[in-house]
């Protein structure tokens, strides 16, 4: 009982910690997820970055050879659908050229959401594109440690339209489930807004966002610079200028467009599905705390019902020692008195018919009480052994009520008693095991006539009860009853009541435990009515 008692202890105590420590680690979790979250949504901004870096390379050289020499520009990059090359001149007028189909460049006309047009390093937001400057400077080193710089091509600009369906239908799901993992989906929403005025929503949806991170952005190093031999054989670079992107962009009040080169025009949305990632994770930490509170429940209650259980062993073999104690005294009493009274016949001490027939009924009493004892012994071990089913044959309720009777009338009729039987016209016949249910009803009598002496009056009564379809078999005393604390252990082994022992009343504490174990198994059972000082009623209910 200690060790139970110290390990409900610790598991009260390891429920505490295990509280404390599930706070604790949901904590951890949560932000180790932020982390893993904010580095995803960096590699993300970073791949993109790099999408765009390449298409500009491919702007400023094979679209700008293109121009130069007018061969087809080939290879043109899937993040855009359309590219134009604009000439500014001095006094504002443009020279707009087309890549055709075939890959050349072809006189055409500026689109309307391309006005104004600013030749800079610049996005526009609506319709997604971008303004890539094709202005260089040549540097070539002279001789004598010179450098000569020479500014060609001011005003030259490449507008390119952003194919938007691509980036919803491909770029943006692959870019984030390789950044974010391919499940991630299945726990987070994802959406690119415009950082704008406007905050236009450009693909998905996730509203509440937990993490924004910007992108789409070239850093100035991301420009192309090419270093070529010269026709002298020195050696020259090409760097695009970007110092003119801010005095480009400014003036426009509706935020249509903005610098390209900065943290980023667009964001990448991240929100938990259904509730914030540290409600979810709370949510998580709950679930997992309930379920380790129920498995603790569960060991606390196994703690209790192993003490249970062990107070029911030793409450079952104190029983069973009181039980060998009482069978060794009744076993030695009947066996005694039937000794004594065969040797005094033996050596002729029974003189006369009368004396004679006397010893013969102590006898034949003794040898029965004998004969009880040893047939509940047995019966008792047979149905604990689990051996033992009962037969499946009809049965005649009132022939089963009269042969029981009919062994006990003598024994009745010497002890006093009056004996009334009350048996419905209407008993139905029950399937079971005749001799099985007729040791039943006997020791329901044998009860009754050992504790109901100073009564002197028993009632067995049957009825068929229609609508609870069962056949119910009563035997009723006017004894001392059972008192109400007993009645619930009154149908286990070895249960004897303090009255009983007081009143040293033979007995082996099995007949009531052999009543129930033969109504349960017909699938019936038996039940008790006892007031004290008014009597007691035992019911069988045996189905029909």
């Amino acid at each position: 009982m200690a060790i139970c008692g110290g390990l409900a202890i610790l598991m009260a105590g390891l429920a505490v910690v295990q509280y404390r420590w599930s706070t604790r680690v949901a904590s951890a979790d949560a932000q180790r997820e932020k982390e893993h979250l904010n580095a995803a949504a960096a590699l993300f901004a970073e791949q993109f970055n790099g999408v765009v870096a390449q298409a500009v390379q491919f702007l400023q050289t094979d679209a700008r050879n293109a121009v130069r020499s007018g061969n087809p520009a080939v290879g043109m990059p899937e993040l855009f659908n359309e590219i134009y090359y604009a000439d500014v001149r001095e006094d504002g007028k443009a020279e707009i050229r087309k890549r055709g189909a075939d890959g050349r460049f072809e006189a055409a006309a500026m689109p309307d959401w391309a006005a104004p047009l600013h030749c800079g390093t610049i996005a526009i937001e609506q319709p997604p594109a971008m303004i890539v400057p094709a202005e260089e400077l040549m540097i070539a080193k002279a001789g004598g440690g010179e450098i000569r710089v020479t500014r060609t091509g001011v005003g030259k600009c490449f507008v390119a339209r952003i194919d938007i369906e691509y980036l919803r239908r491909r770029l943006f799901p692959r870019l984030i489930g390789g950044s974010f993992g391919g499940t991630a989906a299945g726990d987070y929403d994802f959406a690119v807004a415009s950082r704008g005025g406007r905050g236009e929503v450009i693909f998905g949806a996730a509203t509440g966002a937990e993490l924004r991170t910007p992108f789409f952005s070239l850093m100035p190093d991301s420009l192309m610079r090419r270093t070529q031999s010269a026709p002298d054989g020195a050696r020259k670079q090409n760097v695009v200028i970007v110092e003119r992107v801010e005095s480009t962009v400014t003036g426009d009040a509706q935020g249509r467009i903005a610098p390209l080169i900065g943290p980023g025009i667009w964001e990448l949305r991240v929100a938990h599905k259904g509730m914030p990632l540290e409600a979810a994770f709370e949510q998580t930490r709950r679930r997992n705390l309930l379920w380790s509170l129920a498995v603790e429940a569960l060991l606390l209650a196994a703690i209790v019902f192993l003490v249970v259980a062990v107070r029911r062993i030793e409450r079952l073999a104190d029983q069973k020692m009181r039980f060998v104690a009482g069978v060794s005294h009744e076993l030695r009493t009947p066996v005694s008195a039937i000794a004594m009274l065969a040797r005094n016949q033996a050596d002729g001490l029974v003189v006369g018919a009368d004396r004679v027939r006397q010893y013969g009924e102590l006898i034949h009493q003794q040898s029965r009480r004998l004969n009880e004892m040893v047939e509940q012994t047995l019966q008792y071990a047979g149905i604990g052994s689990g051996l033992r089913q009962p037969a499946n044959e009809m049965v005649d309720p009132r022939r089963l009520i009269g042969e029981a009777v009919g062994e006990r009338r003598g024994e009745l009729e010497r002890a006093g008693f009056e004996v009334e039987l009350a048996l419905g016209e209407d008993l139905p016949q029950i399937r079971g095991d005749a001799p099985w249910l007729r040791a039943a009803i006997d020791n329901l009598l044998s009860n009754a006539v050992k504790h109901a002496g100073a009564g002197r009056w028993l009632r067995v009564s049957a009825e068929h009860d229609r609508g609870g379809k069962e056949v119910r078999i009563a035997v009723e005393d006017r004894g001392a009853g059972i008192d109400p604390a007993e009645q619930p252990e009154i149908f286990e082994p070895f249960a004897r009541g303090k009255s009983a022992i007081e009143a040293q009343i033979p007995g082996s504490g099995l007949g009531l435990s052999l009543v129930r174990s033969a109504a349960e198994a017909h699938h019936g059972s038996v039940t008790l009515e006892s007031e004290p000082g008014r009597g007691s009623r035992f019911t069988l209910h045996l189905p029909v």
